[in-house]
Formats: C-alpha cells, structure tokens, sequence
C-alpha cells in the first residue's frame, strides 16, 4: 500500500514516487499552502475540492464536492498523511464535509494530530506506508470522544444555553420531585405537578406568539392573581342570581345546559382570567401591542388551568380510593386536567387578551 503522501504526487507524476523535498519540508513546519497542495492530490482522485486553515492549535481541513463527499474515503487517507508530517503545533483536527452549493457541512469529525504509530519516515523525503495496513488505518482513526463527547458535556459555555436549561428543567424536575417528596402533602404535589405541566405550554405559547414586551413580574402577576384573587371571586359569583341559576342549568336537559355553558360558565370564567389585564396592564396604559396582551392572557389562562387542574385532581383522587371512579378514567381525567385543559384555557384567554390589546390602542372602540 503506497504512502498518502507518495500516491499525492503520482495522481500527477506516476514516475516520482517522492514529494518535493521544499514543498514537503514547508507543510512538515506548518506551511497552510503546502499542506493545503499535498491534500489536494489526495482529493482529486475523488473530485474533492480540500482547504485548510488553523484555528489556535486546531488544523481544519474542509472536503467540498458537488455532493457531500463520503466520510470515510478520502478522509483516512487525508488524515494519515497529516499524521505522517508530524506537525508539532497542531494538537487536533477537524474534518469538514460539504457540497459546493450549500453553506453549512453535511458532517464534521476530529482525530489526532498525532502521528500514525505504524507510520515511519525514510530518507529523501519520502514518507514511508502504514504496515498495518487498512484495518490499523482505521483503527487508529477512532476516536471516544466521536462515541462519549465528554469535553463537549463538560464545557459550561453549553449550560448557558436556554434550550439545554429548559430540556434539563424538564427532564430532571419530575425526579428531583420524587425525591423531595417524601411524606408530602398530595394537594401539594397536585400543585407543583399543574405548574410544570402548564410551564411546557408557557414555553410554547411564547415562542409561538412572540410577545414584544415580556416581563416576569407581569407574568406572574397574571398567573398569581388570577389563581388565587380571581378564582375565589369567581366561585362567590357563582352562588350569586342568577349566575348561580346558569350554573345550576349545566345539569339539565340539552338546551338549558348549554346555555349554562356559555352564560353561566363561559362568559364568568373568561371574565376571571382576564381581570388581571384589566387591573395591571390595563388600566396602567402598559398594553401597546395585541399580541403582548393575547400573551399575558395565555398566562393568566394557565394560573386558572393550574388552581382548577390541583383541585379536580383532589377530588378525583378521592373518589378513586372510594371505588366510585375507575382507576383508567382517573388515570385519563388527571392527564386532560394536567395536560389539555391547560392549554385550552390559556387559548381562550389569549383570545380574549388579544381584544383586550386592541382596545389599548384603539380607545375610540373599548365599547365594541
């Protein structure tokens, strides 16, 4: 098996079974065009366009070609004619693969700068081939950190990130509350599991309305008041004529029950969650955009989902032990209270919010 180095020259001169000696001295001390010469007859055979460049102690070295070049070939070969130059001050490298036409690469993989063990250099300026053949070739190629990217893991620059943080609070929350709650009241942990759930569907729905103002005290200000202010309001309107009427409907026949619904139930829970806007954002002029208040509504819309879903979920529980509901609808409430309903609650307020926006702005229309 002939030398990377050695077949780099005969793709052009199948006579010279050597490099130039002051081209391969010049890449041996670190020359960027040298090396850059040497791997591009290693690239031609495979219609692979190399470039090279250093980043501190790190040799980077881009395979372009109409299509993503495969890689595994030329790469092994690329990578052990480095290894053969012995470059002193590069520690790693790092291989590119890209098509022409697009701007980012397909792959990227990092070996050793360190040279083949196999590998040793004759006289003349020859390099001379791995005996080991391909299988040390590639051997020697194989990298743990490719399989366990454990400096990758480690680096805190990664933990800064706002989406490794919210999968991490995901993720680990559940079974650091496994831990810590031990011996725990169940409405307690009734109330810790509606706001986690609920915290998916806050993610979501600022990332899909994209508020132009956003603020943690207004957010928990909506959530807050409207959990524990406009809940309790709203149950004592609720025993009050003739909502307490309406209410009452929701267990008759067809007709009346739906205009329980919508009179008794829809419009009261609705007003609920929108008297936080009403009270801190509104009535302050702190609403100028529609689509800041349709978010603050969403959030409102959770603190009702959360206050309703630990509530309902006490007294599922407690029918459950009694044996006067099954254990697989218990199991399929608590997930529409936790989960659904959350999210159906904060897109009506949203809705709701959203309106509320628009008359910030337009004063002349508050009444329609």
């Amino acid at each position: 098996m002939a030398s990377p180095l050695n077949s780099a020259r005969q793709i052009q001169k199948p006579d010279d079974m050597t490099l130039p000696p002051s081209l391969l001295e010049r890449a041996k001390q670190g020359n960027l065009e040298a090396i850059a010469a040497i791997l591009q007859d290693l690239g031609q055979p495979y219609g692979v366009t190399v470039k090279v460049a250093m980043n501190r102690t790190c040799l980077q070295i881009l395979l372009e070609a109409a299509a993503p070049p495969n890689p595994t070939t030329p790469t092994l070969a690329i990578i052990d004619a480095i290894h053969q130059l012995n470059l002193t001050a590069v520690e790693t490298l790092k291989v590119y693969g890209k098509a022409e036409n697009s701007e980012l690469p397909a792959w990227d993989a990092e070996y050793p700068a360190t040279p083949s063990p196999f590998a040793n250099t004759e006289q003349n300026g020859a390099i001379a081939p791995s005996p080991a053949g391909d299988f040390w070739q590639t051997l020697q190629t194989f990298q743990v950190a490719s399989v366990f990217p454990y400096a990758e893991v480690f680096k805190a620059s990664l933990y800064k990130s706002p989406v490794v943080q919210g999968l991490l609070f995901f993720g680990l929350f559940p079974v650091l509350l496994g831990y810590l709650a031990q011996g725990t009241d169940f409405s307690q942990i009734a109330w810790v599991l509606g706001i986690y759930y609920a915290s998916f569907w806050g993610v979501f729905l600022f990332n899909l309305i994209q508020p132009t103002a956003f603020s943690w005290r207004k957010t928990l200000t909506c959530v807050l008041f409207t959990a524990f202010v406009g809940i309790p309001l709203l149950l004592f309107v609720q025993q009050v004529p003739p909502f307490n009427i309406l209410y009452a409907a929701t267990n008759w026949g067809l007709i009346p029950r739906l205009l329980g619904f919508i009179l008794g139930v829809g419009i009261l829970e609705e007003v609920c969650k929108a008297l936080s806007l009403y009270f801190f954002l509104l009535r302050p002029n702190r609403l100028n955009n529609p689509l800041t208040a349709a978010f603050y509504g969403t959030m409102s819309g959770l603190g009702f989902a959360v206050a309703e879903g630990a509530t309902y979920s006490l007294g599922y529980a407690t029918t459950l032990v009694r044996g006067e509901l099954p254990l697989e609808s218990y199991e399929l409430v608590k997930t529409i209270r936790f989960i659904s309903l959350p999210l159906f609650h904060a897109v009506l307020a949203g809705i709701v919010g959203y309106f509320i926006g628009l008359a910030a702005i337009n004063p002349s229309r508050k009444s329609h």
